[in-house]
């Protein structure tokens, strides 16, 4: 008889073992809401890893009936401790009356055994409405619409979109485009060499006796302007755009202007000086500067190549006679 107690023992003990390792529960995010809200309702099993499980899917509209089915989750299913797994699904539940709802238990059969979940009251309720009074209330606040880039895109996007590609072709128009220049629209000048257009620049400004008037910046300004000028058509670089200290390397290895790259140097320096220091020079140092701008130009002007003298008429003569 002890045998027989001690078995039936044992046996119910791992039966209670076994029912421990296997839960069914359910809940609800809230146990109340206004008619027309939102809740959701869980379910959750927490099932031996290898266990066969038949859970029960909600497919009406309805939980029950008066609780509306909104939508629904897929079966999720994660590993947690002592050889065991969670399975969960929930819905979105709703309800438009007002009433105290039960919600029976759910069945789910794990290795072919019967569980059921404990069971939910879920109370609906509704909005205390003034009789008495005409307005209307809405049963929820209007929700703003989420902010969605594509609605805006064909009203918005387009017209901004037009508005960049007309700026970009008249940047790239201006940029590229350099219609022909007419004959008589060209300077008289440019036609001139450049030492001849340098020269009778340096002797306007001569004529016009400005460092003697005190008016320094402005004579040293013009002066170092026809020498740059001279430079960018004589020798082919953008002088004007240039300081001096990018000029004066360029002057020291070019073999035309080599010799000249001490008083260059000392006139742009001192020009530099004038304009931006406020420097008033010595008498001499303007007499200078103006003999160092003349001879730059008359010592590096591109002279012409003598063009082949036709035969005299005493060679011809001399030519005749050898041939008689």
């Amino acid at each position: 008889m002890r045998r027989i107690a001690l078995f039936f023992l044992c046996l119910s003990m791992s039966i209670g073992l076994w029912a421990a390792k296997v839960s069914v529960d359910v809940r609800l995010d809230s146990v109340s809401m206004f008619i027309g809200n939102q809740n959701r309702y869980y379910l959750e099993l927490s099932v031996p890893m290898e266990s066969e499980v038949n859970i029960p899917v909600f497919l009406q509209d309805t939980l029950v009936n008066g609780i509306y089915i909104l939508e629904r989750s897929e079966l999720d299913s994660v590993k947690i401790d002592n050889g065991r797994k969670r399975l969960s699904m929930n819905y979105l539940l709703t309800s438009f009356d007002a009433e105290l709802y039960y919600i029976p238990p759910v069945h789910v059969q794990v290795d072919g055994e019967d569980y059921e979940s404990n069971y939910l009251t879920l109370k609906v309720m509704t909005y205390d409405v003034d009789t008495t009074s005409m307005e209307i209330f809405d049963i929820k606040p209007i929700e703003k619409a989420p902010f969605v880039i594509s609605d805006y895109f064909l009203s918005i996007g387009l017209p901004i979109l037009g508005i960049a590609l007309i700026v970009l072709m008249v940047y790239l128009f201006r940029r590229f485009y350099r219609p022909k220049e007419k004959l008589e629209e060209i300077d008289p000048e440019l036609l001139l060499p450049p030492h001849e257009v340098a020269l009778k620049a340096l002797d306007d400004i001569k004529q016009e006796t400005l460092w003697q008037q005190g008016r320094y910046k402005e004579f040293y300004t013009r002066l170092t302007d026809v020498v740059r000028v001279y430079m960018s058509r004589r020798f082919g670089f953008s002088a004007m755009e240039m300081t001096t200290l990018e000029i004066l390397p360029i002057l020291k290895k070019m073999p035309e202007t080599a010799e000249l790259y001490q008083s260059m140097k000392e006139l742009l320096e001192l020009s530099d000086f004038v304009k931006f220091a406020k420097m008033n020079p010595l008498p001499e140092e303007n007499e200078r500067s103006m003999r160092d701008a003349y001879s730059f130009v008359e010592q590096t002007k591109e002279v012409p190549m003598a063009e082949p003298s036709a035969p005299s008429d005493t060679h011809e003569n001399e030519t005749k006679d050898l041939t008689e």
